[in-house]
């Protein structure tokens, strides 16, 4: 064998037994700060490859001015594919981004210790602002983030929930909640 081999064997050893030792073990402390959440929107949630089938979805409500409340609705994008998106698609990015932040919030709420509260947490504040701008009328590009918008509500509410997802349909199989917001005032 060559030194460019027992190098490369050498390298492949040291990598597999440190992640034997302290990649594979359980960890008791994670990495915590308001800084590091910045950080968090550049990368995806991989928790996504753990479990095939159910998937974090936001559901957002309004309290019409006579103050009833209207019907759950999801919160996630179905952007029309154009060929443009191969090369420039801000739009498709924002929305992306946007269930990447959903999914980081389930996994807060998962990492949660006992006795904490969310609510402190930069992902809930930031998901209780998406909530927010998608009652409000928000938009992806053309593509409105609801199907029926409240503009002029004077309350919202939103729910994480993991929806059982079939196949080429848009209705989940079955939804199990997650976490439920207080009633919230609408801003401006």
């Amino acid at each position: 064998m060559n030194a460019f081999t027992l190098i490369t064997l050498a390298l492949l050893g040291v990598y597999f037994v440190w992640l034997a030792f302290f990649g594979l073990r359980r960890h008791r402390h994670l990495v915590q700060g308001p800084w590091l959440f910045f950080f968090r929107a550049f990368f995806p949630n991989w928790k996504f490859y753990h479990a095939a089938g159910k998937a974090p979805r936001l559901y957002v409500r309004a309290q019409g001015a006579d103050g009833v409340w209207g019907d759950w609705q999801r919160v996630y994008a179905r952007i029309p594919w154009r060929a443009s998106h191969v090369l420039y698609n801000p739009v498709v990015n924002l929305a992306l981004n946007h269930q990447n932040l959903v999914d980081h919030l389930w996994s807060d709420v998962q990492d949660l210790p006992e006795g904490g509260d969310i609510r402190e947490r930069a992902t809930y504040q930031l998901v209780t602002r998406l909530a927010h701008e998608a009652v409000r009328g928000g938009h992806w590009g053309d593509v409105q983030m609801l199907p029926a918008a409240s503009p002029d509500a004077p309350h919202f509410q939103f729910e994480l929930r993991m929806d059982a997802l079939l196949e080429n349909e848009r209705v989940p199989a079955s939804s199990e909640l997650v976490l439920q917001s207080p009633v919230l005032a609408t801003w401006h």
